[in-house]
């Protein structure tokens, strides 16, 4: 089995796939105001292709294998992931609107606080959380899970195992 070695997220390395923003972090970009009060303004942004409004959810992940058995990608939509209590692991792999391209995969470390979006046709799959169980902050338009999500089980001879 081909394994995907895990490698700390950087905005320039995850520039293929979308954008990543650190929330939790952001030092004093965008802000505006001073303590005790800063906000932070549009640190990343999320186009939709359609008008549907944006959804926010939860994800619960388990500790698992780090072992990518399937993939997915959305053709209209970016979606955001953001892990809340854990660091986790995601992989992803360049939009081609067609066959997943395995060998094409990478594999991010994303620390807790960390917004990933993934650009609307970008190849990814449910993240692994790195110590212990986790909640996962997701965000795409309306009913994307339904009506804009293209699913591929990989062969087993295509799973591709994550190391950190």
């Amino acid at each position: 089995m081909k394994t995907l070695k895990a490698a700390p997220v950087t905005a320039q390395s995850f520039a293929p796939y979308g954008f990543i923003a650190d929330i939790q972090n952001p030092g004093d970009a965008y802000g505006l105001g001073g303590y005790p009060v800063t906000f932070h303004r549009d640190m990343v942004l999320m186009p939709n292709a359609s008008t549907a409004p944006t959804a926010f959810g939860s994800l619960k992940i388990g500790k698992r294998p780090m072992l990518v058995q399937d993939v997915e990608y959305h053709t209209y939509a970016c979606e955001l992931m953001m892990p809340l209590d854990d660091d986790i692991v995601i992989h992803a792999g360049p939009a081609n609107g067609g066959e997943p391209q395995v060998d094409k995969l990478e594999a991010f470390i994303i620390p807790k606080g960390t917004m990933v979006i993934f650009r609307a046709g970008a190849w990814h799959g449910a993240p692994f959380p790195v110590n212990h169980d986790a909640t996962v902050l997701i965000s795409l338009p309306e009913r994307t899970y339904l009506n804009d999500t293209v699913k591929f089980l990989l062969e087993k001879e295509d799973y591709r195992e994550i190391n950190l």
